[in-house]
């Protein structure tokens, strides 16, 4: 039987549609209608999400050049794709087909690809879209030009260029610091699963030693912070393929764990003073208050005694000089009576004085 052409072009042209609409539409399977693009940067959002999507479209603009300065010359992204949706949820289903997403993530980047995706909210929970687009920017940068850069690195460096020091990592650096539970480097990377709360303390310790690594300085000397030119110098060495030992000692002159040990110590000695400084300031807070909670009192006392006397004096005559100028000379800015004038011994005696502090 012979399929008749006009039979064939109806489904012909339906195939053509939908293969068109493939290729135009994101990878990811949801739809995103609203489109910006500020040179090399593209920005596709959900419906409804103009605003936040010029918004991010010219803070990469910005962000961009300062993040290259850390990797100069290095490979970059030739055309930067950001997917901006609305919950947590759906990040998913505007990533790369295969890839997927955290479920607890605010935004997450694919550097192969040159695409990040990020989310305003988690429920009622909204984020820092512009800090998050820093972090995700950081990545997609790093992880063009050091294809192979463990995760710490990665982490670390996404840091230092949208740093977000919160309590919760304080407290996470402090209670390493304390008792010791530091990873080593070697089993850092296993560090990261994919839940949120068990990479609290691998997230903690790789900001930090990448914090400690751009603010070395050629060496170990806390005057020489080497305007960042080793950290660059390092970055630099792995992206020539040197694997991270060779990369340090080109830059640092010390091998990366000479390097970790050298971070290890200082963290220790950064946070042991930290409990050490809030009791001696709790200390010293705690002497102010009751300084002043005693001469408050005092004070109190004296103006008691001060109205007494007052009062005595109007009933007997005049005190005895001697005592009451004892207690002007302590007392100024008490006001006591002398006692009645002479001219005026007809008139009544006045109230005693109603004291206010």
């Amino acid at each position: 039987m012979t399929t008749s052409p006009t039979t064939v072009r109806p489904w012909l042209a339906a195939l053509v549609v939908a293969v068109v609409l493939a290729f135009a539409a994101p990878a990811g399977a949801t739809p995103l209608p609203v489109t910006v693009e500020r040179g090399d940067v593209i920005v596709r959002a959900a419906a409804g999400l103009d605003r936040e999507a010029r918004e991010l479209a010219e803070r990469a603009e910005r962000t961009l050049p300062r993040i290259a300065e850390d990797l100069p010359d290095l490979r970059r992204p030739r055309r930067i794709e950001i997917r901006l949706v609305r919950e947590t949820d759906e990040l998913s289903s505007v990533s790369p087909p295969g890839r997927g997403a955290p479920r607890w993530a605010a935004g997450v980047a694919f550097p192969d690809e040159g695409i990040l995706a990020l989310a305003l909210r988690r429920g009622a929970q909204l984020h820092d879209t512009g800090k998050t687009l820093d972090h995700e920017l950081a990545h997609l940068l790093l992880g063009a030009a050091v294809r192979d850069a463990p995760r710490w690195l990665h982490e670390g460096f996404a840091w230092q260029h949208a740093q977000d020091l919160g309590l919760d990592r304080v407290e996470t650096l402090a209670g390493m610091a304390w008792f010791g539970n530091i990873a080593p480097l070697d089993a850092l990377e296993a560090g990261f699963p994919v839940e949120e709360a068990p990479a609290s303390r691998a997230y903690a310790q790789s900001y930090d030693f990448v914090g400690y690594l751009a603010h070395r300085g050629r060496w170990a000397d806390g005057d020489d912070d080497g305007d960042r030119w080793p950290f660059r110098y390092f970055l630099r060495a792995l992206a020539e393929g040197k694997g991270l030992d060779d990369a340090a000692h080109e830059a640092y002159g010390v091998g990366i764990e000479e390097l970790y040990e050298e971070w290890r110590a200082d963290l220790v000695r950064r946070y042991l003073l930290v409990p050490a400084g809030v009791f001696a300031s709790a200390l010293w807070i705690l002497a102010a208050v009751l300084l002043v909670l005693a001469w408050r009192r005092r004070r109190k006392a004296a103006r008691v005694r001060l109205a007494q006397m007052a009062a005595e004096e109007a009933e007997r005559g005049r005190a005895p000089s001697s005592e009451l100028d004892d207690v002007r000379s302590r007392f100024p800015e008490a006001v006591v009576s002398d006692g009645p004038d002479d001219d005026d011994d007809d008139r009544p005696d006045p109230p005693p004085r109603r004291w206010i502090n």
